[in-house]
């Protein structure tokens, strides 16, 4: 079983006011933070969809800026996609990564979880792995474990095409069996695409002592 390692971090970010991806939440930045989380399972590549222009503030494989952080000096490099299809939500980063991948399963990890633990996505893994199917954690259609069925490549090859009228993860979920998974705490899935929710992630940071 070959799993590949996703971070979607090409949203928009206009509620926020700037990039989530590049927002600090300790010495790195969420993007760092997530793809650090996701290159500690053991997945095989580590793919990071990106809009076109945050990635200008981005670049792969950028070993200067980013020699610091555990993810980019393990023996994972990550790499950059623009979407192919703009505009079409979390889908189409996941169809641009999947295109890209020859690995049986993904996991799927939105940047803007500040809360979130490996430990979390572990449990994704495992469940999804266990049942043969997409798994997510209740209420929160991303993370996801996402198989890479012959059947799930082309439901994102429909999607990205316009021949799926309502392209949205949960739909995909609902399709393809997912299971829902009971998370082990489910404040950690808590997202943050505000000022006021970015600043109240970072005193629970605090108190935590992370």
């Amino acid at each position: 079983m070959i799993i590949d390692g996703v971070v979607l971090a090409g949203g928009l970010s206009s509620r926020m006011g700037e990039d989530k991806a590049l927002l600090k939440r300790d010495e790195r930045d969420m993007l760092t933070y997530t793809a650090d989380l996701v290159s500690s399972l053991p997945v095989k590549r580590l793919l990071i969809s990106r809009n076109e222009a945050s990635s200008a503030s981005f670049q792969p494989n950028d070993a200067n800026r980013y020699a610091h952080n555990s993810a980019y000096n393990c023996a994972h490099k990550f790499e950059v996609f623009n979407d192919v299809v703009a505009d079409i939500g979390p889908l189409g980063g996941i169809y641009s990564v999947a295109i890209q991948s020859k690995a049986d399963a993904l996991i799927i990890t939105p940047v803007d979880l500040p809360l979130l633990r490996t430990e979390d996505l572990e449990q994704l893994v495992n469940e999804g792995t266990s049942a043969k199917r997409p798994a997510y954690f209740s209420h929160h259609y991303l993370p996801l474990y996402l198989p890479l069925t012959t059947e799930v490549r082309q439901y994102l090859d429909d999607v990205v095409k316009g021949k799926v009228p309502q392209r949205s993860v949960n739909t995909m979920c609902t399709n393809f069996g997912a299971i829902e998974v009971t998370p082990k705490n489910n404040s950690r899935l808590t997202n943050v695409n505000t000022p006021a929710q970015w600043d109240a992630a970072k005193k629970l940071l605090s108190l935590a002592g992370n």
